[in-house]
């Protein structure tokens, strides 16, 4: 079989993909896999599909044309709130996750319908560019762009459960709505070791067992605050030195990672002792935090957060020498990009002219 000649636009092969070196194909301007290793079956089925989208479309202009019946409106933002959530829920997602995204999701609904936007047809670039724009007014670019995910994720789904039959910005599009986020400032929120050792003697001294021992073991291992809450006694060995982060009944982590961290034998006591005191004290995100502020203020330390005591982790084992991917992988991230925006560099004495090359 000839090889054809390739036509901007028009459906075409494009490449052997995956660990069965399936053929894929350009077709309707998106990649679609046509399940086949051999390139003239794989011809074949792009011409079926290519024809097929050609009857579809004759057909769809032949019902306007004689005023057959109108096509159905485009679904309510609420409607596709409520099935994507759904949706969202485990084991596609974390339970933690599936709300987040719920929440976001609920957010950007109610800023639509104040506009009188209520169906998907209604939400264009120029729409998301604005609600960008006076979201920035109130909130980082972080937490803008954190919205904008969910937003994203559910047209694509809408678009691939055929609710909608064009998702209103594709790819490119998308990533330029997204804000520029500012690279943190060394030592921003970031606590030295030192600081972190005043911290746990401080809470040693005046929070009750329970608290100081999650302290110890944040500090210690970097592992969530909701992976505090579900671990086991039988999750650490002490002998090696790790700390097994696993799924557990009717939760799982963040992502679905599952992990090994290594941890000193101060932290595997710590540990023992929390999983023997945490339901002595409330762990919920309000009490923790009023706790932390209670100690660090008594030790006269920055305002911080317990997800800070992580970043101090990450922060000192990569200054220890070991690599960001490394890292990465005992804090269960999803790639090295997020860990990178928790390495922070600590307070020295040094100008940077000792490592000039010449």
């Amino acid at each position: 079989m000839a090889k054809r000649k390739y036509v901007l636009g028009q459906p075409h092969l494009l490449r052997r993909r995956g660990k069965n070196k399936f053929w894929t194909g350009w077709l309707n301007g998106r990649e679609v896999s046509l399940g086949t290793p051999d390139r003239v079956q794989a011809q074949r089925k792009l011409d079926e599909l290519a024809a097929q989208r050609e009857r579809d479309e004759a057909a769809a202009e032949r019902g306007g044309a004689e005023g057959g019946a109108p096509a159905p409106d485009p679904p309510l933002l609420s409607e596709l709130a409520l099935l994507y959530a759904q949706y969202c829920q485990p084991p596609r997602h974390t339970k933690k996750t599936a709300a987040s995204y719920a929440h976001r999701i609920s957010t950007f609904v109610e800023a639509m319908e104040e506009k009188g936007i209520t169906r998907t047809n209604q939400v264009t670039y120029k729409v998301m560019s604005a609600y960008v724009r006076e979201r920035s007014g109130g909130v980082s670019a972080s937490t803008v762009n954190r919205d904008l995910t969910p937003v994203r994720a559910m047209f694509a789904f809408a678009k691939r459960e055929g609710h909608i039959q064009q998702n209103p910005f594709k790819h490119e599009d998308f990533d330029e709505l997204k804000l520029r986020e500012p690279r943190p400032k060394p030592n921003a929120l970031a606590l030295s070791p030192q600081q972190v050792d005043i911290f746990l003697a401080k809470a040693d001294e005046m929070s009750k067992p329970g608290y100081a021992a999650l302290f110890r073991v944040t500090a210690g291992s970097a592992i969530r605050i909701d992976e505090a809450r579900h671990y086991e006694a039988g999750d650490i060995d002490e002998k090696r030195g790790f700390l097994t982060i696993t799924p557990k009944k009717n939760w799982t982590t963040k992502g679905y990672r599952y992990r090994d961290v290594p941890i000193s034998k101060e932290t595997a006591q710590a540990a023992f002792a929390f999983a023997k005191t945490r339901d002595t004290v409330a762990l919920d995100d309000k009490s923790v935090w009023n706790e932390i502020q209670r100690v660090r203020h008594a030790a006269k330390l920055p305002k911080f957060s317990i997800h800070d005591l992580r970043r101090a982790w990450a922060s000192a084992m990569h200054a220890n020498g070991a690599s960001i991917k490394q890292v990465s992988v005992w804090l269960g991230h999803s790639s090295v990009e997020v860990t990178e925006r928790y390495i922070r560099v600590f307070l020295t004495g040094s100008t940077g002219h000792e490592f000039l090359p010449r």
